[in-house]
């Protein structure tokens, strides 16, 4: 991310327990899902996932990618009521909490708890504890994002959109220069002082062409631009489409970028 004038001002972690649930089937469609390679790496840690937990599935897009480890209890902490609605729904055999992932009181020997876009919501402090807690010996935490817009990549959509995103409150996945997810220092040392071992970070890249349609869809898909009052958020979704046509004749380069963190938690 580029600097914004107000870099400070911030959408509290409280948003994300609701924010995306008003749109279900609009950030089912417009968001990606993950690469293959982020299974592959979970895969290779352990050689049975017969628990796993996941944190903010959402509407559960790495929550079908997960399933195919088959494990014998599958449980989501989903806070927002209209998404865990359509997990049950959609996974008629996982077992849904609709609490937050600090708070639910769920019992633990997870071989792997994983989270996919969400782990920013909650509070690294109290979080990496209780995964570490919930986790059996030697079990596995994963947390990856897909990261949509960064600047100094090769990106020009992004380079392009930033001006449009100035004055609006960041989700707390925003540092001041890039999504926090890429700020790799900073998750190892936030994993290493919970006490996990065996740190691991990848990054994988991804290109795409957006149409107009495309753009405007996915920028509606995110906490910064759903929270804004109507009038505003439709201007600046107006303002994303008009650039795509505009700057890029319809067709604008896009590249994601996917950082993953896996870690153990100690054998004994």
């Amino acid at each position: 991310m580029t600097e914004t004038p107000n870099p400070a001002a911030r959408l509290s972690r409280a948003a994300g327990r609701t924010v995306f649930g008003s749109d279900v089937a609009g950030y089912h469609t417009a968001r990606s899902g993950y690469p293959d390679a982020v299974y592959r790496l979970i895969a290779a840690r352990l050689p049975a996932f017969d628990d796993i937990g996941e944190i903010g599935p959402g509407t559960g897009l790495a929550t079908e990618a997960l399933a195919t480890f088959a494990p014998k209890r599958f449980v989501a902490f989903e806070p927002d009521p209209v998404l865990a609605a359509h997990l049950r729904t959609r996974f008629v055999t996982l077992d849904v909490v609709d609490e937050d992932f600090c708070t639910a009181d769920v019992a633990g020997g997870f071989d792997l708890i994983a989270s996919a876009s969400s782990f920013h919501w909650l509070d690294p402090e109290i979080a990496l504890p209780k995964v570490r807690a919930l986790l059996r010996p030697g079990g596995c935490l994963a947390i990856w994002w897909n990261v949509y817009r960064q600047v100094g990549i090769g990106d020009p959509f992004a380079e392009a959109v930033m001006p449009l995103l100035d004055g609006i409150d960041l989700p707390p996945s925003e540092a001041a220069d890039r999504h926090y997810s890429l700020d790799h220092d900073l998750h190892r040392g936030l994993l290493a002082a919970a006490g996990f071992e065996h740190i691991e970070h990848h990054v994988f890249r991804r290109e795409s062409i957006l149409s107009p349609d495309q753009a405007r869809a996915l920028y509606a898909s995110f906490s910064l631009v759903r929270l804004l009052p109507q009038d505003r958020r439709d201007a600046l979704l107006d303002a994303i489409a008009a650039l795509v046509v505009e700057q890029f004749d319809g067709a604008a380069p896009s590249v994601l970028l996917t950082p993953i963190y896996l870690a153990s938690a100690p054998s004994n």
